[in-house]
């Protein structure tokens, strides 16, 4: 069969699309940048949490008042609380990062997949055009001079042309939703890692929050037991102040309450009589100077303490050394039992009311006194006989604690 000139260009032009169909399956991609996220808001609130929680550590929990001790507890466990929830944040975008990963991946697979449906297509088309050229009735019909057969073969030309249009479409769109999910997925792997080292991080600062909180923890207990020991003993003598003292106290009990007891909560045993204990206290050598009974080692310094506030006209009294007994049978009735643990070693805010762990005042060991003028406790800070007492009793070697007026002790504790 003889074909035309025109034909065999016609034909020529076919396979030139087939090839440049082929050309195209060579088109390549890029990627677009990620940008970097800047810090958040939640971040600057954290930050301003540890600095609040640093400064709170730093109060002094066994001398400081009551609000300022109240105050640091709430900060450090505001603190301990909102290093839980970064971290409960972080793991969660994790999740969510590394989900969207996964279905840009599962994405990806179906854009290649069409690609190479197309691509195969494509090359299926053009081999068959180059191998076997256009029908060459289809071309003969193209060849017609009058109006209507010009109509046909432009409308044979234009399915043909619609086709090879439709593929090369199929073909970019396949391609631009390629690169689209290539992007999703490269930045959801990338806010994967981010939020990985960010729950890393978060974790340490949650690891160092608590052990902040239960070490400042650990002093308000401490402080507790003395507090909460000096109250049963003055409400026997003083009821109204023992009655304050026991309402301030059992106001922090209740905020230190929040931090698990665990290394600040007790000392040795849990319960399980690993290690007994003695019923009470040791007691020590005692003697008893103007009526205050304390510790044999400080019996001279505080006779010499009593006669000078007696030349400067201040008639002091008080009250020295403690049995412990009396708190072990609170702690036995307040506790939950008369095990070791319970009586010795349960922190005090865990019992109710709270009450103090026997042995952890000073009053015990016998090297505190709570002093009084005549019969009533030094209560304030302004008055003339603590003045007198801030000046000269250091001399004797006694320290005020600073959180009440009228204790002093050899530590000031």
């Amino acid at each position: 069969m003889t074909r035309t000139p025109a034909a065999g260009r016609r034909s020529a032009q076919i396979t030139a699309l087939a090839v440049g169909l082929l050309a195209a399956l060579l088109w390549g991609t890029g990627s677009i940048p990620v940008g970097a996220a800047g810090e958040s808001a939640r971040e600057q609130r954290a930050q301003v949490r540890a600095q609040q929680a640093t400064v709170a550590s730093q109060v002094d929990a066994l001398k400081g008042d009551e609000s300022e001790v109240a105050s640091a507890l709430n900060a450090l466990d505001e603190n301990v609380r909102g290093q839980e929830a970064a971290l409960a944040d972080a793991r969660r975008q994790v999740e969510i990062s590394t989900a969207e990963a996964a279905q840009a991946e599962q994405a990806i697979a179906a854009a290649e997949a069409e690609i190479e449906a197309v691509r195969q297509q494509v090359v299926d088309y053009a081999v068959d055009a180059y191998i076997t050229p256009p029908d060459e009735d289809l071309l003969r019909r193209m060849e017609a001079s009058d109006a209507s057969e010009d109509a046909r073969k432009r409308a044979l030309l234009r399915i043909r042309a619609g086709i090879d249009g439709d593929s090369l479409h199929q073909l970019e769109d396949a391609r631009k939703q390629l690169d689209v999910e290539k992007t999703r997925a490269e930045r959801a792997r990338s806010a994967a890692e981010a939020a990985a080292t960010t729950a890393d991080q978060a974790l340490a600062s949650l690891t160092d929050a608590k052990s902040q909180q239960e070490a400042f923890a650990s002093q308000v207990r401490a402080r507790l037991d003395d507090k909460l020991a000096d109250a049963a003993y003055l409400s026997q003598v003083d009821a109204t102040l023992g009655k304050k003292i026991a309402a301030e106290q059992a106001a922090l009990a209740a905020a230190v309450r929040k931090v698990p007891p665990g290394a600040s909560g007790a000392s040795s045993t849990n319960g399980s009589g690993s290690t007994s204990k003695v019923a009470s206290v040791p007691r020590p050598p005692l003697s008893t100077v103007g009526g205050i009974t304390v510790n044999s080692s400080i019996a001279p310094q505080l006779q010499q303490l009593l006669t000078a506030a007696a030349a400067a006209g201040f008639d002091l009294r008080g009250y020295g050394w403690r049995d412990s007994r009396n708190q072990v049978a609170l702690r036995g009735q307040n506790c939950g039992g008369w095990d070791d643990y319970s009586l010795y070693e349960k922190p005090p805010d865990q019992c109710a009311p709270p009450t103090a762990r026997p042995g952890a005042s000073m009053h015990e060991q016998g090297l505190a006194v709570d002093f009084s003028l005549g019969n009533e406790f030094i209560e304030s800070r302004d008055s003339a006989v603590f003045k007198w007492l801030a000046a000269h009793a250091p001399t004797f070697g006694f320290q005020n604690l600073p959180s009440e007026p009228w204790h002093w002790s050899t530590t000031g504790g």
